[in-house]
């Protein structure tokens, strides 16, 4: 083959593992893989060869799908575990990944009893450990939100099918084994990470061991979140840049001290491997030093390998090994980058002579081809990322990474020489840090517009190429023309779609409602839900706990292209109907805040007030009565009728009118307040929002009857402690012929309308 021609056997290779993968995106990609061989005639050997790859890597990702089973059983209760990296600990959890007696890796999670054993669990090296443990085995949790994390479908990818919940884990149960180069390397990776943990400043930890070993766990969530909202997180990860920088330098000393060129070679093909391991083995790490591996060794037999050659051809052999790595984001950018660099190599980066042009075309064509992949994952970029990026880059690159890498090699072999670079360090990650943060402080950094659908997404990809296409030529106006249009069509397809939308979110025990009218009317959510916090020990305190708005709310509704709340209705002030609130205001901008009358006096209520006045948020009280319209819904308050709060029945209960049905939006009304407000309204609904989570202190025969609604909603926390829904009320709905959705049996449940015609679906069929 021609130099360069590898990259139609990775385009077939792509084609042919996603069509076994995800049938809509292989279907996309062979298309575009057959349009290109049409438009490029290959020589008949090239082209048989490469037409070859597309049944063989179709046929290989086929038979590693069907091999990625469990044989394990669900009724074992013990078993023998050996820990191939170290779990993380975080407050009163250990959670890490574990290989069981069969080879098969499951996800071990343990609840620690008390703060000695925590202590002696954190100083515990576990690479390489063998523990008998005992324990239940449960399948990894399904989404139960539209466009949520599927950690299934993300521990499926790395062949795990089960999560074990380990009953007691003490050092007497464990023991050291006779160990591999593989669990040799990953002991050293352990013990290094936990010296920067100790050793290093706690400022610049995290980063550094993120520089140096590739590992994030040690930096905070808010810094995690900062620099993603910015397009720098690749910065914190191991990059190819990284790779070349560290090698070539490592080369350069073999050089100068007198090792002949091609042992030096040999040298770094043997360390490169090994590098991998150290470093936990990912996607970037792995792309990078198979490209050098592949350069060196092209070198030795006069191949005369092309940088994309040598890419194209790692990309091949990765899918063969890790078919499911195609489903790796970081895989996806990594890659993509490096094609799309590679590409542009001999015509837009060659273009420029300057060195400052340079780095602007490098951010640039980095940014443009990442985009259809951060929409697809994340429903956003950035929008500074480009002049981001371009400080960033070279700060990471000149001074952070070097300042990393230093300190840790002198806190090994002199550690007084640490101590002096350790001042340095700290101080650039501070700066770097503060300003990520201040940097997310500024409004409109972002773009939004909710997850593409898949043909948008597809024009998306197409788009970025052509792109490129026209880039070569510096016409980078014109070329951004199509991008640009599709990214403004997609902000108006959120703005001007005329289906309209009533979600109740799973939030666990409690209750979200979200109902969004067509054609930007408005965004009205009711309640929060909101997750009980007991009290902990200090020792029990997780660095980052579960929360109902950022893992819940924020995703779904960033899913969906919503960036403003225009009317956020708490119905009372227990927790798991307004707790998330004050976490939410924060974060998305909402319009006003209505609260039932009384209920400023809790102590719920009161704190999410002072925020609320904080972000010049009008909160005030609503009751029977009030209404408003839209042009396509209308909406009025039947209860409270008074001022004096007391609690579930004094819940606000709001009447609505869109897609061709009546709502009734009930809180945690209770029997007594069902019975005040039919006396007063004698309405009837076609949905009902049942009372209290299905509790039989609601839904009462007589409110029913009245109503007459032909389906019923329960929001309820799946295996709740409380019973929820009760029994007796779900025999009173199915008695009267009421069709019943349950959020903790099907997750969220989503109606969507066009007009006056809609139809339910669930997340769990």
């Amino acid at each position: 083959m021609k130099k360069g021609q590898l990259i139609y056997p990775a385009l077939s290779c792509l084609a042919g593992t996603s069509l076994a993968l995800h049938f809509q995106w292989g279907a996309f990609f062979l298309a575009v893989f057959l349009s290109i061989l049409i438009i490029r005639l290959l020589p008949a050997l090239s082209l048989v060869f490469t037409l070859l790859l597309l049944p063989a890597s179709y046929f290989l990702a086929s038979i590693q799908i069907d091999k990625n089973a469990t044989e394990l059983s669900p009724y074992q209760t013990k078993y023998s575990i050996t820990f191939k990296e170290k779990p993380e600990i975080d407050g009163d959890r250990l959670m890490g990944r574990a290989v069981v007696k069969n080879g098969e890796s499951v996800i071990l999670r343990y609840k620690i009893p008390d703060e000695v054993q925590k202590d002696k669990l954190e100083d515990m090296t576990y690479t390489g450990l063998k523990c008998e443990v005992s324990g239940e085995l449960t399948e990894p949790a399904r989404p139960r939100n539209l466009n949520s994390f599927d950690y299934r479908d993300y521990l499926n990818g790395k062949q795990i099918h089960w999560i074990l919940q380990v009953n007691s884990l003490h050092d007497d149960q464990c023991s050291y084994q006779k160990t591999s180069l593989l669990e040799e390397m990953g002991r050293w990776r352990e013990e290094g990470i936990t010296s920067i943990h100790h050793k290093f400043p706690e400022a610049a930890a995290g980063i550094s061991a993120a520089l140096v070993f590739g590992e994030r766990d040690l930096i905070k969530q808010e810094t995690l979140e900062a620099y993603q909202r910015l397009g720098v997180i690749h910065l914190l990860a191991i990059s190819g840049l990284h790779v070349g920088m560290l090698f070539a330098a490592l080369y350069y000393i073999l050089l100068r001290i007198g090792i002949p060129r091609e042992y030096g070679q040999l040298i770094l093909l043997v360390i490169l491997p090994l590098y991998v391991l150290l470093t936990g083995g990912a996607p970037p790490v792995i792309r990078a030093s198979g490209i050098m591996c592949a350069v060196i060794l092209s070198g030795f037999f006069r191949w005369k390998l092309s940088p994309l050659d040598a890419v194209s051809l790692v990309f091949v052999l990765y899918l063969f090994i890790d078919p499911f790595a195609l489903k790796n984001i970081g895989f996806q950018l990594s890659f993509l980058v490096s094609f799309s660099l590679v590409l542009s190599s001999n015509r837009i980066l060659a273009a420029s002579t300057q060195k400052w042009k340079l780095i602007f075309l490098v951010t640039a064509v980095c940014q443009v081809c990442s985009i259809p992949v951060l929409l697809w994952h994340f429903y956003e970029f950035s929008l500074i990322g480009f002049a981001v990026n371009s400080f960033y880059v070279p700060y990471f690159t000149i001074i952070l990474l070097p300042l990393s890498l230093l300190s840790f090699l002198f806190m090994i072999l002199f550690s007084p020489a640490a101590s002096i670079l350790f001042p340095f360090l700290n101080g650039a990650v501070i700066i770097a840090d503060s300003v990520s943060h201040h940097l997310n402080s500024l409004p409109h950094i972002t773009f939004s517009s909710g997850k593409p659908p898949i043909l948008l997404a597809f024009l998306y990809i197409l788009a970025s190429g052509f792109c490129f296409v026209k880039a070569e030529k510096a016409a980078w106006g014109p070329a951004l023309i199509p991008l640009v249009l599709l990214l403004v069509l997609h902000k108006l397809s959120i703005l001007m779609n005329p289906y309209g939308e009533v979600i109740m979110v799973d939030v666990g025990q409690g209750d979200c409602l979200i109902i969004d009218l067509p054609y930007n009317e408005g965004v009205y959510m009711i309640d929060t839900g909101g997750a009980m916090i007991f009290r902990e020990e200090a020792w029990q305190k997780r660095s980052q706990e579960y929360s109902i708005s950022a893992d819940v709310l924020l995703p779904l509704l960033k899913s969906k292209g919503i960036q403003k709340i225009d009317k956020l209705i708490l119905t009372h002030s227990d927790f798991d109907h307004a707790g998330a609130a004050g976490e939410l205001i924060e974060s998305i901008n909402v319009g006003e805040i209505l609260i039932t009358p009384g209920s400023q006096q809790s102590t719920v209520i009161q704190d999410l007030s002072e925020k609320a006045k904080q972000l010049n948020i009008n909160v005030r009280t609503a009751g029977a009565g009030e209404e408003w319209r839209t042009n396509s819904a209308d909406f009025l308050f039947l209860y409270p009728f008074d001022d004096h709060y007391e609690g579930n029945d004094d819940s606000l209960v709001l009447f609505g009118k869109m897609g061709g049905k009546k709502w009734l939006f009930t809180g945690d009304l209770e029997e007594n307040g069902e019975g005040e407000l039919i006396e007063k309204w004698k309405v009837e609904a076609d949905i009902l929002k049942v009372g209290h989570h299905g509790s039989k202190t609601s839904t009462s025969d007589s409110f029913l009857e009245t109503l007459k609604p032909d389906i019923a909603l329960i929001s309820a926390g799946k295996d709740n402690r409380y019973g929820h829904p009760d029994p007796e009320v779900l025999n009173r709905l199915k008695s009267q012929g009421i069709m019943i959705y349950n959020t903790a049996d099907s997750g969220a449940v989503h109606y969507k309308y066009l007009g006056t015609k809609g139809t339910f679906k669930t997340v769990i069929p």
